[in-house]
């Protein structure tokens, strides 16, 4: 049986830079919109979050947390 290298398994580290969004990205992906698939998380969504929660988020944070949503979206389809 073939088994991976321990360095392709693992996931390189969260940088601690970045570990808010990706907080963030799974407090949002918690709240997604399901129908007969899996959906974006909606801008809107995003914008009440910020609201809710009182935050202003910067461009890049806005880019990285459509980036990793659009992972996720693709890792769930297959």
């Amino acid at each position: 049986m073939y088994r991976a290298p321990p360095e392709a398994v693992a996931p390189p580290p969260l940088p601690f830079e970045l570990a808010h969004v990706w907080e963030w990205f799974v407090q949002l992906n918690r709240k997604r919109q399901n129908g007969m698939a899996v959906n974006p998380i909606a801008s809107s969504e995003i914008l009440a979050w910020q609201a809710r929660h009182r935050l202003a988020m910067e461009p890049f944070e806005h880019q990285l947390l459509d980036s990793l949503d659009a992972l996720f979206l693709a890792h769930q389809q297959g």
